[in-house]
């Protein structure tokens, strides 16, 4: 009663402010496993360039800035103090780069609303900093003290989720996600308790204080395909299968560990979730699951029953961590026949790998390697945008826009003013004693798993003081130059586009 009066407190307080503007238990083997080599395989151009049609982002219905917002310019930062614990202290301004031949293709703006909220709500409801970020069909940002504010696609404030003294208890806002379907919302906080909240109703279904070992924070949690099954990870870096029961009415969490953080502690981790564009793929069934630690990535299938299917090492300076990405491709195998099958992207210090995962009905499933790519700097994050292009954001915090079939730098846009937020705390488990191995805590000194989102198409970036979404630019001179760039075949980074040599 306590806490849901704290709650209704603090959502009382927030209307007040005005703040609502429109806007089988079996273990894994640690050997390597032989994977078999495929008798053809396809070619990287023939994966990255085929059309999107029918899988591509519907931008304009799920607009995640407000329709006035200026399209021509970048909004003017809301200054605030960077001194934090999950800060990096030394920063300098630089200048970001368009390369003449492509022209800005990014446009970024700050979400005024969400970010005037976010800030308002740390200064008046002292709901703290903004600490972690999920993106489906809402937003919705976490913070240091406990609280979860969740916005819809207008910026509007759709829910105020916990209060103060729940986040007193559970501490900040590790980890976030949202279902598929947008329904569910799922927190881990840094004293090692987790939430899952209805985003229909706001109400708070369950609460998960003994899924995984305590005494440490949780550093990922995702749902997968079956909205049942999640998985979650913490700072010990052992990994954990939640699976959502409800009986009688009575809601239930059973877990199970997947993988001990004393064989091996897993930094990051990401299911293949399939239903964001094809329903019914026959890999969904499978619950495909990558894992990466300090040492290697390797990817298991969790039905019908706990296997590997692919491992590799993965090896970089110590105070570096792994990065881990899928995403669904439209693959030409005939002249008639096309098929979808993901690509898994992993990478760590300066290189990324890409490699296909191929499914064969009766067969086990098995990658293929496509491509290596070695980079001028180090990666401190990376995100699909489509299957043509990628972004990396680098330590000195400059966002590069990639055309991975062509290896080529589009754009590079300088992210020091976002002032991005950094789970460096979480991965210490600071809130709870700081009981991590030297391992983690030296790698997770620039982590920042929980700031970067791509959701259709677009990129949310959570600073400290504001959101910042990155999209495709409205440039009507730039437009025309881009037509002539694809009659030529010069044109990179393409969203949407009929073959040209079909019109």
């Amino acid at each position: 009663m306590a806490d849901e009066e704290s709650t209704e407190e603090v959502s009382a307080a927030i209307s007040d402010l005005a703040l609502s503007h429109a806007l089988d238990n079996d273990a894994i083997d640690d050997a390597e496993f032989d994977i078999p080599e495929l008798q053809t395989t396809a070619t990287l151009e023939s994966i990255l360039n085929q059309d999107d049609d029918g899988f591509e982002p519907e931008l304009d219905a799920e607009s995640l800035y407000p329709p006035g917002s200026d399209s021509s310019s970048e909004t003017h930062s809301i200054v605030g103090d960077s001194e934090t614990p999950d800060r990096t202290p030394t920063r300098s301004k630089k200048q970001s780069i368009q390369y003449a031949m492509h022209g800005s293709i990014l446009r970024h703006v700050t979400l005024k609303s969400v970010s005037s909220q976010v800030s308002a709500a740390a200064d008046r409801v002292d709901a703290g900093k903004p600490s972690a970020l999920a993106v489906g069909m809402y937003v919705a940002v976490g913070s240091s003290h406990g609280l979860i504010l969740v916005f819809d696609p207008q910026q509007t404030l759709k829910w105020c989720l916990g209060s103060t003294a729940v986040g007193a208890q559970y501490g900040a806002v590790s980890a976030l996600c949202i279902n598929n379907d947008s329904t569910r919302l799922l927190a881990g906080f840094a004293k090692g308790q987790m939430t899952m909240w209805d985003l229909t109703t706001g109400k708070l279904l369950r609460t998960m204080t003994d899924a995984h070992p305590p005494g440490s924070a949780v550093l990922h949690i995702q749902f997968t395909d079956d909205p049942t099954i999640a998985i979650c990870s913490d700072s010990g870096g052992s990994v954990f299968e939640l699976n959502f029961k409800r009986v009688m009415g009575i809601r239930s969490c059973e877990s199970r560990c997947l993988f001990s953080g004393s064989r091996g502690e897993v930094c990051t981790l990401a299911p293949l979730r399939t239903n964001f564009l094809v329903k019914d793929h026959p890999l969904k069934d499978m619950m495909l699951l990558a894992m990466a630690t300090l040492s290697k990535v390797f990817v298991v299938h969790l039905r019908p029953r706990l296997a590997v299917s692919f491992t590799k090492q993965l090896k970089g300076p110590s105070d570096t961590l792994p990065l881990l990405a899928w995403q669904i491709v439209i693959i030409q195998v005939t002249q008639s026949s096309r098929v979808i099958d993901p690509v898994l992207a992993f990478g760590r210090h300066d290189t990324i790998y890409f490699y296909q995962l191929v499914y064969q009905e009766g067969v086990k499933v098995k990658f293929a390697p496509l491509q290596i790519m070695k980079l001028s700097y180090t990666l401190l994050n990376m995100q699909w945008m489509n299957a043509h292009t990628m972004v990396t954001v680098d330590t000195a915090e400059n966002l590069h826009l990639l055309h991975i079939r062509m290896e080529e730098e589009l754009e590079v846009i300088d992210l020091v003013d976002i002032e991005l937020v950094y789970g460096n705390s979480f991965f210490k488990s600071l809130a709870t004693g700081g009981n991590v191995s030297e391992a983690m805590a030296l790698a997770g000194e620039r982590a920042c798993y929980q700031s970067i989102e791509t959701h259709k198409g677009q990129l949310l970036l959570l600073g400290t003081k504001r959101i910042q979404l990155l999209t495709k630019v409205g440039n009507f001179k730039g437009a025309l130059q881009l037509a002539n760039s694809f009659l030529n075949g010069k044109a990179r980074a393409v969203i949407g586009r009929t073959n040209v040599q079909n019109i």
